[in-house]
């Protein structure tokens, strides 16, 4: 069965990325009830220990408890168009939906893993993926999900400050992914979409988690009543600085 991923290894351009997907499915099927689904899933090994992993989860546990609203994790991007199984890390980390204006910011988070330029290649494939689901929406399980109605989808990378400090090829990266998606012809698929790309940063003071393990996440974040160290995670998010756009 094809894969709607193969041959996407070191492909930086969206549109090479899009185009490839269309060969690769071109006549795609779901019967998948979560592609692109808006959830909250917080599940956590209590000895989890990666940062990324309780970050997300703690985000996660915050917006269903009410305290972080239109917060999102682990959209499923493929979920059951061809063998998409086999690949991992086909979610998207953190969605933050803004049913008002009908927008979507695309997260794909980071604390010590890859290099930010890793991480656009990452994020520039979810735009990808976004484009060819609603491309093919008619035939896939997703007329029901708010998301694939929305005017606008920024495409973003999310690390501490300090994580963009030593990537010597990130500007160039950026430029050209950028300039990729200013050339892609996205009205003729959905008329009154637009897609940006933006380099998110978190304030320069987060730069610890208030947490040490996946047991933690949970005392901490997972709480009706927002506790002091919940405030400090959900004002990180709240001030997050844009790097580039």
């Amino acid at each position: 069965m094809a894969n709607l991923f193969d041959d996407l290894t070191g492909m930086e351009n969206i549109l090479d990325a899009l185009e490839q997907m269309n060969v690769n499915c071109p006549d795609p099927a779901s019967n998948s009830r979560e592609l692109w689904n808006l959830r909250h899933q917080t599940n956590i090994n209590p000895c989890n220990l990666s940062s990324e992993k309780m970050l997300e989860k703690a985000v996660s546990m915050l917006a269903k408890n009410g305290h972080m609203s239109g917060w999102y994790n682990q959209c499923p991007t493929a979920s059951g168009i061809g063998d998409s199984g086999r690949y991992k890390h086909c979610n998207v980390d953190l969605v933050r939906w803004d049913e008002v204006n009908a927008s979507a910011h695309l997260i794909e988070l980071k604390w010590k893993s890859d290099t930010p330029s890793e991480a656009i290649g990452q994020v520039l494939r979810y735009g990808a993926v976004y484009l060819y689901c609603r491309k093919h929406r008619e035939k896939l399980p997703v007329s029901n999900r708010p998301i694939m109605d929305a005017n606008h989808i920024s495409l973003c990378i999310l690390a501490p400050h300090s994580y963009y400090a030593h990537d010597q090829f990130l500007e160039e990266k950026f430029y050209n992914a950028k300039q990729d998606i200013e050339r892609l012809n996205i009205k003729p698929v959905s008329p009154g979409l637009s897609m940006s790309l933006e380099v998110l940063a978190f304030p320069e003071s987060f730069s610890v988690l208030p947490f040490r393990n996946g047991g933690e996440v949970r005392k901490i974040c997972d709480q009706k009543k927002l506790n002091s160290a919940g405030k400090i995670v959900r004002d990180a998010f709240d001030g997050l600085l844009c790097l580039h756009k």
